[in-house]
């Protein structure tokens, strides 16, 4: 039987003291039909020698360099470099099962879908050695889910994850949706990118098996603390909603996506509260946005419990702690 080609897009930056383990990933994986596109987003450590000599000895693969230009534009120059049937997304800092690839395709190809979903078990980066990576996953009941259904899974974040790493897309709809990341986006580049393929896709399936590894990194930009890349999700939820507004379709799916930027509005007030952050403006619009945004739970049945409890409250105490911003901005649209 022949496999169709998966391209396994993997952006790089600095990660040197990663891609030993990253090369071993593909190296293991059951699913042999695989073309890895490595793009060296300008890394100033030995990224680009190590791909190099990786990439001279697995001919199949592509390695594509350039200046440092974020993982958003990272990622879209290994869209344009797609050759399989089916692509995907790895981090060079993560762990796959070794059957990662070969599951996803089963639940894709077997239920004729446009997009197979696994789920990620987290683990920190000194428990990574630990993973054992051949063990066969157990997992679960295979669900299906219509365009609305998927979009409002992944904004609800109930069972997709925001993550793009745990799935399998084809590329005929990606080329059909004109999916693609918003250019110089450092963080959260993933909601645009879902919203403008998912619209495409018919049929999604999801299976609870943790095949992808997500290796929590102390020092990447998920973890560090408050700069105003972190204001780049706005950029990516905005245009989600303004198209939403504009085309008249997937209205349900409208408040899921102001649930979900309260959600990251709320981790962004905390890291803006314990860095010091002084910009006045940049705090009250987002107070502003979480305390509009609560207002949506109830349109939202597939938002998690605690979720429907934990924001209304946060937004709360966001306007009580940042009342004096609130208060200063709202002086300045007056006068």
């Amino acid at each position: 039987m022949t496999y169709p080609l998966i391209s396994v897009i993997v952006p790089c930056y600095n990660v040197e003291k990663f891609l030993p383990n990253c090369f071993k990933v593909f190296d293991r994986q059951t699913y042999k039909n695989l073309h890895v596109i490595f793009v060296n987003d300008g890394s100033s450590d030995g990224t680009f020698g190590l791909l190099n000599e990786y990439c001279a000895h697995h001919p199949q693969y592509t390695l594509i360099t350039g200046e440092n230009e974020g993982v958003a534009s990272a990622r879209n120059k290994g869209l344009n470099a797609i050759k399989g049937e089916l692509f995907a997304f790895c981090d060079a800092d993560d762990i796959i099962s070794d059957f990662h690839f070969e599951r996803l395709y089963k639940n894709i190809s077997e239920n004729a879908a446009d997009m197979a979903v696994c789920s990620i078990k987290r683990i920190s980066e000194r428990r990574a050695d630990k993973f054992n990576a051949g063990k066969r996953v157990k997992g679960g009941k295979v669900r299906a889910y219509g365009k609305t259904q998927a979009l409002e899974q992944f904004f609800s974040q109930e069972k997709f994850d925001y993550l793009l790493m745990n799935k399998l897309f084809r590329t005929e709809i990606l080329r059909k949706s004109g999916a693609t990341f918003l250019d110089n986006c450092r963080y959260g580049e993933e909601g645009y990118f879902f919203f403008k393929y998912l619209s495409c896709a018919e049929k999604t399936v999801y299976e609870p098996c943790e095949t992808y590894i997500y290796v929590q990194n102390q020092n990447s930009l998920m973890h560090s603390a408050f700069n105003e890349s972190r204001l780049d999700i706005y950029k990516n939820l905005n245009a989600v909603m303004k198209e939403i507004a504009a085309s008249g379709e997937f209205e349900s799916v409208f408040p899921y996506v102001q649930v979900m930027r309260a959600g990251y509005s709320v981790g962004i007030l905390f890291f803006i509260l314990i860095s010091g952050y002084k910009n006045g403006k940049v705090i009250a619009e987002i107070t502003r946005m979480l305390n509009d945004d609560v207002k949506s739970l109830k349109k939202c049945p597939k938002v998690a419990a605690y979720k429907k409890a934990f924001l209304p409250l946060c937004a709360a105490l966001a306007k009580m702690i940042f009342a004096k911003h609130l208060k200063k901005e709202k002086a300045l649209t007056t006068n």
